[in-house]
């Protein structure tokens, strides 16, 4: 079917060329030696806008190497989109007002790098909480570290204060939120900038040749949750005497005469 397409298209090529190099009409042959300037011939008469092709044309065997090319023009571009995407992003520089407006939308709020004079990190108490930051929702108590993807506007060593509290819980009551608790926050510290493990994306479509493998690494931010407000924490009783565990004493049975 190649070899027929091939040789139409040669044919139309020929007869094209035959066409053009014909030679004019005699009128404009008597008109044109009736002058006296002898250097005029029919073989300049060709137009001057005749130029042989000069490009190659390919043609394809199978319906599928157009689908292909397509198909890679497309994920080619997609790319170039998104690569433009996040360039623009690392580019743009954000107002103080749009930073916060922006992670409030996310669920924390940047309170300020942490001191060496700060004692943020507390004792375990029986107090928990589900925060939502993004659109993942963490259930966590004081002491924990969570893994969230990568938030902005915030380094190593700062404070967080995790807004979008949703539940509240301790040994005593619970409180759940419609769906937010206005008065409730968790506080963190940025531990670390992380990425995660390697994930293979493999594409392929059958009986086209087509083959794509990439790779991907999440960027996460660790966090750890230092303080939870806005619920009664209640009192650890500690006593002075350590707990001993029991002591089972062996049974004595009685012997049977």
């Amino acid at each position: 079917m190649a070899h027929r397409r091939c040789l139409h298209s040669a044919l139309l090529h020929a007869t094209a060329l035959i066409s053009l190099k014909k030679s004019p009409p005699l009128s404009i042959v008597k008109a044109l030696t009736s002058k006296s300037n002898p250097v005029i011939t029919t073989s300049n008469l060709e137009p001057s806008w005749f130029i042989p092709w000069s490009y190659v044309r390919h043609f394809s065997s199978r319906k599928s190497d157009d689908s292909e090319n397509e198909a890679e023009m497309e994920e080619s571009s997609d790319g170039e989109g998104e690569s433009d995407e996040m360039a623009s992003d690392m580019v743009r520089d954000y107002s103080p007002e749009e930073k916060e407006a922006e992670a409030a939308a996310i669920g924390y709020k940047v309170v300020g790098p942490l001191q060496r004079s700060d004692r943020v990190f507390k004792d375990y108490e029986r107090v928990f909480a589900v925060v939502q930051i993004g659109s993942h929702q963490f259930k966590v108590s004081n002491g924990d570290s969570i893994f969230t993807e990568r938030l902005k506007f915030c380094e190593v060593n700062d404070k967080l204060i995790l807004n979008k509290v949703l539940l509240l819980g301790s040994p005593t009551q619970t409180i759940i939120g419609r769906p937010i608790l206005p008065d409730a926050a968790v506080h963190a510290v940025v531990e670390e900038h992380a990425l995660d493990a390697k994930v293979i994306i493999f594409k392929k479509k059958r009986r086209k040749n087509y083959r794509r493998t990439k790779g991907h690494r999440q960027e996460l931010t660790k966090l750890r949750i230092t303080d939870i407000q806005g619920i009664e924490k209640p009192e650890i009783k500690t006593d002075g005497k350590p707990l001993k565990a029991a002591i089972k004493k062996p049974e004595k049975i009685a012997a049977t005469a």
